[in-house]
């Protein structure tokens, strides 16, 4: 199977589930990534779109302890990182997602939290296909690489480009996926 179809048959079984279950299943990856990374203190997440796992929970737990939480701007082919300010200040920018209006990112931060379509068990990604996490993680290669997804997001084996770039780890409802060296 091509990308496009990985991503269309995913999409069709992430849309089959009911809210409460894909609320249930979010619940179950972002606490266990809590668990693991809330020592940290700047991070960065996305905005969920699609039926994505649902990290507005984490975002508002993190930032009500004060950690710094910066989320994706879209600026023509790229994507930079503004700090978020509670969620009474984000507006939707391109595709509708909704954006912080902070400073922008100019500190290291101590993780990122990737969302995609699909994972293997390499934990190689398929996105929508705008290549924006693909291109900032081109240039910022540092920082531990999260991602969340359903179990039934993850595929045996995602046929990869030079420009693809994996993730160190993708958090699902049932385990933690690592990326081997």
């Amino acid at each position: 199977m091509n990308k496009q179809d990985i991503r269309n048959k995913i999409k069709v079984l992430r849309n089959s589930y009911s809210s409460d279950e894909l609320q249930d299943k979010s619940l179950k990856i972002t606490n266990a990534f809590y668990k693991k990374y809330s020592f940290l203190n700047i991070f960065l997440f996305y905005y969920p779109i699609e039926n994505e796992v649902n990290t507005l929970p984490l975002i508002e737990r993190l930032f009500a302890e004060g950690k710094k939480i910066f989320l994706p701007v879209v600026c023509g082919k790229d994507m930079i990182f503004k700090q978020f300010e509670g969620f009474d200040k984000l507006h939707a920018g391109k595709f509708g997602i909704y954006e912080p209006a902070g400073k922008e990112l100019d500190i290291l931060p101590d993780i990122m939290c990737i969302p995609g379509v699909a994972f293997d068990e390499s934990c190689n990604r398929i996105g929508y296909g705008g290549g924006y996490y693909d291109r900032y993680l081109a240039v910022e290669n540092t920082i531990i690489k999260s991602a969340f997804a359903y179990e039934f997001q993850v595929i045996d084996k995602i046929e990869t480009e030079s420009f693809d770039k994996p993730v160190d780890e993708v958090f699902t409802e049932n385990r933690i996926i690592i990326r081997r060296a």
